[in-house]
């Protein structure tokens, strides 16, 4: 960010006036589920072992057809609220198509469960690697499609070795849950908790990580299940030595503190994993433990979960968690996150407050709830003017949004 008088020359280059708006490097979400964007207030608050017992009950009938509809809505969201590049986890895969119709860039990370070992666990992995050509075949040229072991406490070791392993799904990015909670700790520690509850509530045995230190990260690092360019959400529950072990896989950071908070999950120890030169950036998760894929929103609840632990927080630093630190957790930090040249036009256009002072910080101005997203653009082209997105059809997204919605209800 800077002032217009500073740019260089751009002779023979089309100009647009965008008035005294503030232009960003477009807003990157490093961990967010789109399939559930109907979701948001049908699933109470309460410790992340009952809240997910709870989520599981109140989406047992909810259908491919309505999760589509919710990541198409999703996608519509998140660009209105200044994201040009998501980073998705979902068992349909229905990001991409959402993201592609919206003009968004995606990452589109399918989701993988089960404690499957031997030639179950190849087997499941073969027909994930179908599932996933068949996307990476319908993805736009800004989609890519890679896949995500959904966490420890849903995935066994011998099926997560072999996702890791295959030629076809671990040749591109990957994501997981990684100690997001107490409870997970709980599980697999001690094999008991809210979290063991749940899982057996639904017919299912919670995976078993034997080996390594006390924590997640230890067990994880112990069975080869870290690996270098790994988008690990939320890592709360990271003790001491746990940083460095992350560190030492390449491991990246996705920040949630809105649903961390929501869920009693506790402060991730942000500067402690900057400290060991883990890249950290910032997620939305979903509307059902969160918010509505607002990342200046989570901004905001990062500045206070930062002010929680000590540490005074600044409004620059938390707008380039949600830019730059994204665009590197998800491993495209030389093409997009920044205003610099040789990287893509991503660009997000913020009218400040009417009183914002003239010579305010601009990154507070962003900040500012009362800003407001009026245009954006991906690779260069413009997919948001001032009356809404340009690209999808949202009067036929908002319908089939609110049948599914209807349904759900």
């Amino acid at each position: 960010m800077g002032r217009e008088r500073d740019l260089p020359p751009c002779d023979g280059v089309p100009v647009t006036d965008m008035g005294d708006a503030i232009l960003i490097p477009g807003l990157v979400d490093a961990h967010c589920h789109l399939e559930w964007g109907l979701m948001g207030g049908l699933v109470p608050d309460a410790g992340f072992g009952d809240w997910l017992g709870a989520f599981i009950h109140r989406t047992a009938g909810v259908t491919p057809a309505d999760r589509e509809a919710g990541a198409h809505w999703a996608a519509i969201v998140a660009l209105r609220n200044g994201t040009t590049t998501i980073c998705d986890s979902g068992p349909g895969g229905f990001a991409a198509a959402a993201a592609a119709a919206t003009g968004l860039r995606a990452i589109v990370h399918l989701e993988v469960f089960g404690r499957e070992s031997g030639a179950a666990a190849r087997e499941k992995v073969m027909h994930h690697g179908e599932a996933l050509l068949r996307a990476r075949d319908d993805a736009g040229p800004l989609v890519q499609v890679g896949v995500s072991p959904h966490s420890p406490y849903t995935v066994g070791p011998a099926l997560w070795g072999e996702v890791l392993a295959d030629p076809i799904l671990g040749s591109g990015s990957v994501a997981s849950h990684v100690a997001e909670s107490p409870d997970e700790v709980l599980l697999l520690e001690e094999g008991v908790g809210p979290l063991v509850d749940t899982i057996t509530s639904v017919g299912r045995d919670p995976a078993s990580w034997p080996g390594g230190g006390p924590g997640v990260v230890s067990r994880l690092a112990a069975a080869g299940a870290l690996r270098k360019g790994l988008i690990a959400a939320h890592c709360v529950q990271v003790g001491a030595d746990d940083a460095g072990v992350l560190a030492e896989h390449g491991v990246r950071v996705a920040h949630c503190p809105h649903s961390n908070a929501r869920l009693s999950c506790g402060d991730a120890p942000v500067e402690a994993l900057e400290a060991v030169g883990i890249p950290v950036g910032l997620g939305t998760d979903s509307p059902a433990s969160a918010g509505a894929y607002d990342l200046r929103d989570e901004a905001r609840w990062a500045a206070e979960a930062r002010a929680r632990r000590g540490v005074s927080p600044v409004a620059a630093d938390m707008l380039a968690m949600s830019t730059i630190g994204s665009a590197r957790v998800v491993g495209l930090g030389r093409e997009i996150g920044s205003l610099v040249p040789g990287k893509r036009a991503d660009i997000v256009a913020v009218q400040p407050a009417e009183d914002a002072p003239v010579d305010a910080d601009p990154a507070l101005a962003v900040l500012d709830p009362r800003a407001r997203v009026v245009a954006s653009w991906v690779d260069g082209r413009q997919v948001l003017s001032a009356d809404g997105p340009v690209l999808a059809d949202t009067g036929s997204v908002n319908a089939a949004a609110r049948e599914a919605r209807a349904r759900i209800m």
